[in-house]
């Protein structure tokens, strides 16, 4: 099980079929605690799932351009359900998210903060299994995060692969362009920091600072306004006019970072 979480998520040029790609991407703070129980779903016969690190970037950039995948915030011990709230509004950026629980939360709470479903960790492994289904069925209902609807469905391994020049500045390029509207801080820094510890505002600054030039080539700037302690980020026309990439768009600039 092990080796598996480690090379289930194949970049470019992957050989694995669409029947056999993961559906599901579990993230998790204590990924060995996750693994034992992920073994325990398998056996009940749930879709194909990779685990993976909070912060992990190869699984970040699998669920940002992969169709129809599932992001499963499993949180193996006990957490406030303030910061359960934060990692779901932050994985939301690049997949739908559903989040199991080991202890009591706000049901409600995380399902406001945009989860698609909470599940307990100590219920059936059959009933689980069974609730990830239905989930995954009703992502198929419409288009991946990112994506407009106008080209063809495409599955996990046919999708681009992950950028190969400067990862992490290429998810974080794509996450501005694929953002509706204004962008908050606190949601990119806990995605981009680790597990424990969000990524630093004065590091997140200088990361969006450092893709000027490359939003610049398609007309694009991003602006920075403050408010109550946070930053927002809202992406504009060189012209002063606000605008909304489409999913093509995306993929195009994003491949503007350079080798």
């Amino acid at each position: 099980m092990q080796s598996n979480v480690r090379s289930a998520i194949v970049p470019r040029r992957a050989t694995r079929s669409r029947d056999t790609a993961p559906r599901v991407v579990v993230i998790s703070p204590d990924v060995a605690a996750s693994v034992e129980w992920a073994t325990r779903l398998h056996k009940a016969c749930a879709p194909r799932f990779v685990v993976r690190a909070w912060g992990d970037q190869l699984a970040y950039e699998y669920l940002r351009r992969a169709s129809g995948v599932l992001a499963l915030l499993d949180s193996p011990g006990p957490e406030p359900t303030d910061a359960l709230v934060q990692r779901i509004r932050s994985l939301r950026l690049l997949a739908p998210v559903t989040v199991s629980v080991a202890t009591r939360v706000d049901s409600a709470a995380l399902l406001a903060a945009g989860a698609v479903n909470v599940l307990r960790r100590n219920t059936s492994e059959n009933v689980i299994a069974a609730r990830i289904e239905a989930d995954l069925r009703w992502l198929r209902r419409g288009p991946a995060p990112g994506d407009d609807g106008s080209g063809p469905h495409l599955g996990p391994d046919e999708r681009p692969g992950p950028l190969r020049p400067y990862r992490s500045q290429s998810l974080l390029l794509e996450i501005l362009l694929g953002a509706q509207g204004s962008l908050c801080c606190h949601d990119v820094r806990w995605l981009l920091g680790e597990a424990s510890r969000p990524m630093s505002l004065r590091a997140l600054r200088a990361r969006i600072e450092r893709l000027a030039p490359h939003l610049a080539r398609h007309g694009l700037e991003c602006r920075r306004s403050v408010r109550w302690g946070a930053d927002t980020f809202t992406l504009h026309a060189l012209n002063g006019n606000t605008t909304v990439p489409t999913g093509a768009e995306v993929n195009e600039t994003a491949e503007l970072l350079p080798a």
